[in-house]
């Protein structure tokens, strides 16, 4: 985070001294440091034209000793400037800075780390799941035959138990 100084009533009474411009990445946050050399007094803080930059627009401070105030810059943001109004004296003093959003720098490392070689897992053959899976259907079904014609509760029951296994057991080998 980039931190500015703002110095408020050092010269005389209400005057104000800004930096020249100041530089933010995208996404990064403006700290503007504002420090008061005499009286306590309010300051107005304005961003102008930073609709694009930041959700920050206005803000009118009681400033007594010295505070920190943030400029959160959108990570959405283009590139390009906006400026800062500081304004004192209830406008009569009024002091502008430009600020240039920039993009962000990427640090790339200078030495590339070998990656080690994967071990592919060898396959696993699962002969016994389709043996399994054929015996459970037809016993199943031979359940769910023998409920029809007997009328039996136990069949009727063990039938959708034998079906439901085998469901399970085709859902677990397909992967």
């Amino acid at each position: 985070m980039p931190e500015y100084i703002i110095d408020i009533n050092k010269r005389k009474i209400n005057s104000v001294e800004v930096p020249k411009s100041a530089e933010v990445e995208v996404g990064d946050v403006l700290v503007l440091r504002l420090v008061n050399h005499g009286a306590p007094l309010h300051v107005s803080v304005s961003a102008v034209n930073a609709r694009r930059y930041t959700i920050y627009l206005h803000e009118n401070i009681y400033l007594k000793e010295e505070m920190e105030f943030k400029v959160p810059i959108l990570s959405t943001a283009p590139t390009g400037t906006f400026q800062i109004d500081i304004i004192t004296g209830y406008g009569i003093v009024k002091e502008t800075f430009k600020v240039n959003v920039t993009d962000r720098s990427l640090e790339l490392p200078e030495v590339l780390e070998d990656i080690p070689p994967t071990t592919e897992e060898p396959e696993k053959n699962n002969y016994g799941y389709g043996l399994t899976l054929a015996l459970l259907v037809i016993a199943g079904w031979a359940a769910y035959i023998l409920a029809i014609g007997y009328y039996g509760m136990v069949a009727g029951f063990s039938s959708v138990i034998l079906l439901t296994i085998a469901v399970l057991i085709a859902w677990r080998w397909r992967s």
